[in-house]
């Protein structure tokens, strides 16, 4: 069976910009950060986004400091 093509997804709230900062912050001290949870179902499903979950390999502490700054 072949897979289905990817859907188009109406990523608007990777726009925000609260959005925007949480992933600049953790960037800025060498983290990786993604999407997941919720936001992405509902993205994927057209289903209105009304928050963001993100995930990250960072310490709790190096969230801290990265969210302080």
């Amino acid at each position: 069976m072949a897979a289905s093509p990817p859907r188009s997804l109406n990523a608007a709230w990777l726009r925000w910009p609260e959005t925007q900062a949480v992933f600049a912050a953790l960037a800025a001290r060498g983290h990786d950060a993604r999407a997941v949870g919720g936001a992405v179902r509902n993205a994927l499903a057209g289903e209105p986004v009304t928050d963001v979950d993100i995930a990250t390999v960072a310490l709790p502490a190096d969230v801290i400091v990265a969210a302080d700054a």
